[in-house]
């Protein structure tokens, strides 16, 4: 494993479109393994790998049948 192959908050949530919070939250709800070094946060793509294959949504859509957007 070599530390420049790491994925830093910022650039993980941009390869996920996502905000840096929604990183943050995963990581803090224990869903998206992370590291630790000193204040901040790296991510192994192996694991980010093995986070998105669990999250994957099959043909059968979502799983939770909730539907998708906001409810007001």
């Amino acid at each position: 494993m070599k530390t420049e192959q790491f994925y830093t908050v910022k650039t993980l949530a941009e390869k996920l479109a996502v905000t840096p919070m929604t990183v943050y939250r995963l990581v803090e709800q224990g869903k998206l393994p992370a590291v630790k070094i000193g204040r901040v946060l790296r991510f192994d793509p192996d694991a980010v790998a093995a986070f998105l294959a669990t999250v994957r949504v099959g043909p059968g859509g979502l799983k939770d049948g909730k539907p998708e957007g906001r409810q007001a």
